[in-house]
């Protein structure tokens, strides 16, 4: 053992070496099978930390990443033996990977630098964090260089082209790898967590107990549809667990309708967070099913509207990510919303989607008698999630400003759109703009202006 920790900070010194350019031989490691596992766990460990200080006061562990940890080292592992073949140097598939792993600690003490309190501010309009993850990728294409040199015999030809060509192929699995990235530890910061510092694990056997009682009680509450009148029925849906935003913006939208819209006693949440566990129902694909199912037997289908607002993270393929480790939840694509809604019987809806490329919602979703809004374009991101964040820049715009005093639909959307322009050019000059997405079926165009007159009679007299 004391060997082994002798070698393994043999190994750190000559890494740093590397790291900051300085002379080095390969006769300064220690290439062994035990070294490489040594190295490879330490820098585990450090992902561990560094992934805990990423996700805030409150974080939660996630098992997601030992994929994307496993991945790491099968790219290192692979890289090496490749190199070890074209090369016709057999010490290459052990030497470049413990060469490696021992020169990235430089690399994780500049991520630790980069989670410390003001990294998230600019300088002279360049933010220091935007500016530490490029500063990262070039230190790290220079770390793969200088490993591989320092790894290759001397004296061989085609030193350069060597050494070139072994950090080009370790660097081409690097925007794969920063597509799989898994952290080990999320965010959930909530007013609850920061009162009892506890949450509720949804695999625990009071959260599995309680559930569908919750989701029965909340189906039971929902009142019937009151003949003569256009009802609106109110449905959120945020399943994204590890940023409490999403449950913000859910719990400042559902108040709105309920206050301005007519919505109370025809509203109700489906959440994913660990603060909410054994309050409301989980926001899964299934409760989602079995609620519009609900709604759809409630209402009148030729003339009652039904609201569903989602949010949470999207993918590019157009899909919205339902999380909540460690349950093992599907996904929710706009095909499979749009085939809900069908069975379900709603005829008439106004359906929000915020999250990224959620613009690629809008071809599955419409129909004469919809109103889609989306967050942003099918092919960009929207802003504002995050574990600090009160609010998406999306959510706020539309929920907390511009339908709170707008009672057209299409017209409030108009506002939220140029508000959040002016947000992202003030906070993300450098950014793609989100460019928010409407489709307004030519029914549903007919109905608008009937439901928000309806909706302006019933609240005559009452502000919010």
């Amino acid at each position: 053992m004391k060997q082994l920790l002798f070698d393994f900070w043999r190994n750190l010194r000559s890494g740093l070496r590397i790291a900051f350019g300085l002379p080095v031989s390969l006769l300064a490691f220690r290439v062994t099978i035990g070294q490489l596992l040594l190295l490879f766990g330490i820098d585990v460990l450090a992902d561990l930390l560094i992934d805990f200080l990423r996700a805030g006061p409150y974080p939660l562990f996630s098992t997601h990443a030992i994929v994307y940890e496993g991945f790491l080292a099968a790219v290192l592992l692979l890289t090496g033996a490749v190199l070890g073949a074209l090369y016709r140097q057999a010490h290459l598939k052990l030497a470049v990977p413990v060469l490696v792993l021992s020169s990235v600690p430089a690399l994780d003490l500049l991520q630790l630098i980069l989670t410390l309190p003001g990294t998230h501010d600019a300088v002279f309009g360049v933010s220091i964090q935007w500016t530490g993850f490029w500063v990262f990728l070039a230190w790290l294409a220079f770390i793969y260089w200088r490993s591989v040199a320092t790894a290759l015999m001397p004296g061989q030809p085609w030193f350069w082209g060597r050494s070139i060509g072994g950090a080009a192929l370790l660097l081409a699995a690097v925007p794969l790898a920063i597509w799989a990235y898994q952290p080990w530890w999320e965010s959930a910061t909530s007013e609850t967590a920061s009162r009892d510092n506890r949450y509720t694990s949804p695999a625990s056997e009071k959260a599995l107990a309680a559930q569908p009682q919750l989701l029965a009680d909340a189906l039971d509450a929902l009142e019937d549809e009151r003949s003569g009148t256009t009802d609106l029925y109110f449905v959120g849906f945020a399943p994204y667990a590890g940023e409490d935003v999403f449950r913000k913006d859910m719990d400042v939208a559902r108040e709105l309708f309920n206050e301005r819209f007519d919505t109370d006693g025809r509203s109700i949440l489906l959440i994913n967070s660990p603060y909410t566990v054994l309050d409301k129902p989980l926001a899964t694909v299934s409760n989602l099913r079995q609620t519009l199912e609900e709604i759809g037997a409630t209402i009148d289908a030729d003339d009652d509207v039904v609201m569903l607002y989602l949010e949470s993270h999207g993918t590019r393929d157009h899909r919205l990510v339902v999380d909540f480790p460690p349950l093992e939840l599907d996904q929710l694509a706009p095909e499979a919303l749009r085939g809900m809604l069908d069975d379900a019987g709603i005829k008439w809806r106004i359906i929000v989607v915020s999250a990224c490329y959620s613009g690629g919602f809008i071809d599955a979703l419409k129909d004469e008698h919809t109103l889609v809004m989306t967050a942003s374009a099918s092919d960009r991101t929207s802003f504002g999630c995050g574990s600090e964040s009160e609010s998406t820049y999306f959510g706020d715009a539309l929920f907390q400003h511009a339908l709170r005093f707008e009672d057209s639909f299409a017209k409030a959307f108009e506002n939220a759109r140029e508000r959040i322009a002016a947000h992202e050019h003030e906070e993300r000059p450098k950014d793609p703009p989100s460019n928010p997405q409407i489709y307004v079926g030519p029914e549903m165009a007919d109905k608008l202006p009937k439901l928000e007159e309806a909706l302006r009679a019933r609240r005559s007299g009452n502000t919010i």
